[in-house]
């Protein structure tokens, strides 16, 4: 995807088009939970000529709640982006360098010498997965976090990556890596003086005003947490696999979070200039030198609407996908308590609605 990142985000709002009608993505969102055989979510669509948030489906099947547009979800990899705006304003700040050894910033891990490629990877090749460092998400973590979900912190969940090969040298491969971002997590709170949790609070969701995300569930009682459900035991019966997340405050999936939220979120970031300098959203955007759909954090990518940021995320009982399509300052949200049976994004569809709706109007 080649594209004038500055110039994109400095772009004007396009001219007013005739709204969609709300219907059309309610009924986007209730036969894509229908077709994919998901307990409920969430679909938000945002542009400067209309602001939708539709919502269907279960919430908590224990109780009947129903979703809504505020229920809070667990957003897996999609919290990738806001631990890597963290990163970057540390890097802005000078508390942090793009250059500075991995196992010399993440002394809180013990025994990090042990982690493969931690001593050559730098903190860039973290944030653009390009360091080589195994993944933490083996089938004994899983394991042994199914056995007893407690609260993970990078000293516990690492460890498993330990006795994992390298996927690669330093620097010479593109390898998506979860532990990358656990990593990342440990380090930032390190560099801030304070723990990850605080630092992400006050650099990123204290500034992009999202007042109803929070790293990890804090309240497992909270009515408006949507719980997930996933068969992780292949016994054709799904179960509410929760707790596994809520309890799972890492850099690679940090934030429990609603739609608006995540709204609030991308517009701080490509839109409105709250959390980065121009130079260093340009650089997170860019391209890795290894992988042209990611960036520092970012998935990069482009479709007949023109070319978008965002992330998607999955975990057993929730997935998340959001876009950013800066020509047109519009933003999408998916949140979803299940996991879907296919590879098609909602996100196409609801795209396709509200961008062939506003071209036929003109």
């Amino acid at each position: 995807m080649v594209v004038a990142v500055s110039a994109l985000l400095s772009a004007p709002a396009p001219a007013l088009a005739d709204p969609v009608p709300t219907a059309a993505f309610q009924a986007i969102l209730d036969r894509y939970l229908e077709r994919e055989d998901l307990a409920g979510g969430v679909l938000l669509v945002s542009s400067p000529q209309q602001r939708i948030v539709v919502a269907s489906g279960v919430a908590n099947r224990r109780t009947g709640a129903a979703v809504t547009p505020d229920s809070r979800f667990y957003a897996a990899s999609v919290g990738k982006m806001s631990v890597a705006t963290a990163a970057l304003q540390l890097v802005e700040d000078g508390k942090l360098s793009l250059d500075a050894s991995v196992a010399s910033l993440a002394g809180g891990i013990p025994n990090i010498g042990k982690l493969a490629n931690a001593r050559a990877a730098r903190v860039e090749n973290l944030l653009n997965h390009s360091s080589g460092i195994p993944e933490y998400l083996t089938e004994d973590f899983l394991d042994f976090h199914h056995a007893k979900a407690s609260t993970l912190t990078p000293a516990v969940a690492m460890p498993f990556a330990f006795d994992e090969p390298a996927t690669g040298r330093v620097g010479k491969a593109y390898e998506y890596c979860n532990s990358n971002y656990v990593l990342l997590g440990e380090i930032i709170g390190t560099a801030d003086g304070t723990s990850f949790e605080a630092s992400l609070q006050r650099r990123v969701l204290d500034r992009a005003g999202m007042g109803d995300t929070t790293v990890g569930a804090r309240n497992f009682t909270d009515a408006r947490l949507a719980h997930g459900y996933a068969d992780i035991e292949d016994s054709g019966k799904e179960q509410d696999v929760s707790r596994y997340v809520w309890s799972s405050p890492l850099g690679d999936g940090p934030l429990v979070t609603t739609a608006a939220d995540l709204e609030k979120f991308l517009f701080a970031l490509f839109r409105d200039g709250k959390l980065l300098k121009p130079a260093t959203l340009a650089r997170m955007t860019e391209a890795s030198a290894l992988e042209d759909g990611y960036g520092m954090g970012v998935q990069r990518d482009s479709d007949r609407w023109g070319p978008w940021f965002g992330h998607t995320g999955l975990e057993d009982g929730f997935e998340a996908e959001v876009r950013y399509y800066p020509e047109s300052q519009t933003a999408f949200v998916f949140l979803t308590n299940g996991n879907s049976t296919s590879d098609t994004s909602i996100l196409d569809k609801a795209a396709a609605t509200l961008f062939q709706s506003r071209k036929s109007s003109r």
